[in-house]
């Protein structure tokens, strides 16, 4: 069970000590710590102030034996911003666990999704959106347990940053299970996977967040999304990712939007997409609905959503929910 963090903690985040000792550079953020032996409930100590050298802030953590390290909330987008740099070499360090390495790439990530989705015709944004986009790949390609790793940290309440990051994690998962030994492409739909909802940062928050059903002329202009992600990133991304961008919501009965595509005539790219996005956007908490657990999910992909899917790859699914190994979905 996660207990609450302690009155004064809870307004620090906690920072790992492996990314410490592995940056290097100017810090943008003033770094805390708890002096062993002290009582959990005290105020963190100030032990290096912002725009210090790395350099020192690592002299200063060797001399000090100290283990515990802290930032204020409010300087989390700093810590993440300046971390990005640098995900590569913690995802090659043996000595980090897996699971600290998730939450640094998932909360790197996370940041930079909104970051994108702020001004989405950023050339910075969009540059740290393929960085990331290729570290999560690398991640899941050093360790097999990476993804389920990954998709433990995602929040059961829907965000559409993080929704776009579930989608392109549970889609690298995906990919691995059909194809364990093609790599041809992967990143170009995964970069298209979690720039698949990118439109919606064109559509009025009054719409994204409405409690309720929408209305017809509500959904007609929420139905609009994938091309107004085409048009924003047209360009910008491969064809891959512009596909999958605007071909998500295609259904292989013909019956989705927005060209109404039928069975070989959407990409498997699209196909695989369609199904993470639909499992994730069922198993998180909306302002409409509660989430669904991931039994009841796959059965009401199933049972109620006929003809939505490629049947092949909608088994591949339920196969990587299950933790199977790659390679191992029966032909």
């Amino acid at each position: 069970m996660n207990e609450k963090p302690p009155p004064v903690l809870a307004n620090y985040f906690p920072v790992s000590k492996h990314c410490l000792l592995k940056m290097y550079g100017e810090i943008t953020f003033d770094l805390y710590t708890i002096p062993p032996g002290k009582q959990h409930y005290r105020e963190p100590v100030l032990l290096v102030h912002r725009n210090s050298m790395l350099s020192n802030v690592r002299e200063v953590i060797a001399a000090s034996g100290f283990e515990n390290f802290y930032i204020r909330k409010e300087d989390q987008k700093n810590f993440h911003h300046l971390i990005e740099n640098f995900i590569g070499m913690l995802i090659e360090d043996p000595h980090i666990p897996l699971k600290e390495k998730s939450t640094i790439i998932y909360n790197c990530a996370a940041n930079v999704m909104k970051d994108i989705f702020s001004d989405p015709r950023s050339g910075d944004n969009l540059k740290r959106t393929e960085d990331i986009t290729g570290n999560i790949i690398n991640f899941a390609l050093s360790d097999q347990a990476s993804i389920p790793s990954l998709l433990q940290l995602s929040s059961h309440d829907y965000y559409t940053f993080t929704h776009c990051l579930n989608v392109a994690v549970f889609s690298i998962g995906l990919w691995q299970t059909i194809y364990p030994d093609k790599q041809d492409d992967l990143r170009e739909f995964a970069l298209g996977c979690i720039l698949h909802d990118i439109g919606k940062s064109r559509i009025d928050d009054a719409i994204l967040n409405k409690p309720g059903k929408l209305t017809d002329d509500e959904f007609a202009v929420m139905k609009k999304h994938p091309q107004y992600g085409y048009k924003l990133m047209i360009g910008a991304v491969p064809a891959i990712s512009l596909d999958v961008i605007l071909h998500h919501h295609e259904k292989h009965d013909g019956k989705g939007y927005p060209r109404g595509l039928t069975g070989d005539r959407i990409s498997d790219y699209a196909k695989m997409a369609a199904i993470a996005d639909v499992y994730d956007a069922l198993t998180t908490r909306r302002a409409y609905a509660e989430a669904r657990d991931p039994f009841k999910a796959m059965l009401t992909m199933k049972e109620e959503m006929v003809g939505h899917f490629e049947q092949e790859k909608f088994i591949s699914f339920i196969y990587l929910l299950r933790g199977r190994k790659a390679g191992a979905v029966p032909k």
